[in-house]
């Protein structure tokens, strides 16, 4: 049997796609379930950034389109787990309003966050704001059970 060149360039690519494909079912599932939605959504995991400022852990969440009450945010250890919950809008035409087309993402939103320190779940403060959640925890050196905070 003589050396194909293009036998081996088939291999190559016959396992280069599968390993996009095991890829992306693995770490893409988000972008998946929206190929196969009619309507689009919004990010599950909402953008997130973590910060440490005077003694505290500040952790500011994006979340557009929801409100303050369907909110829930807790701390389990050194994870703050927030989630929220969005709901529908979608119309085709609405002359009344003066829409030829109006859809919103829905579904549920979340994000578990490894803080950098432990944190005193008891002075723990969150507020929220034109889409923006800013959570406040202070640094400690001890670890306590899991606790709810509300937001003001």
């Amino acid at each position: 049997m003589s050396w194909d060149p293009f036998r081996d360039l088939r291999k190559m690519r016959e396992k280069m796609e599968k390993m996009f494909r095991e890829l992306e079912s693995e770490t893409l599932p988000q972008i998946q379930s929206q190929k196969r939605s009619s309507t689009p959504s919004s990010p599950s995991k909402p953008f997130t950034d973590v910060r440490e400022k005077d003694g505290d852990v500040v952790v500011t969440m994006d979340l557009p389109g929801v409100s303050k009450e369907d909110i829930s945010i807790s701390i389990d250890g050194r994870d703050l787990i927030v989630s929220a919950e969005k709901s529908a809008e979608k119309e085709e035409r609405d002359e009344e309003k003066g829409y030829i087309k109006r859809e919103r993402g829905a579904g549920k939103i979340g994000r578990k966050v490894r803080l950098p320190s432990n944190v005193d779940e008891e002075e723990a403060k969150a507020t929220f704001q034109n889409g923006v959640l800013e959570v406040t925890l202070p640094k400690v050196e001890k670890v306590e059970e899991g606790k709810q905070i509300e937001i003001e």
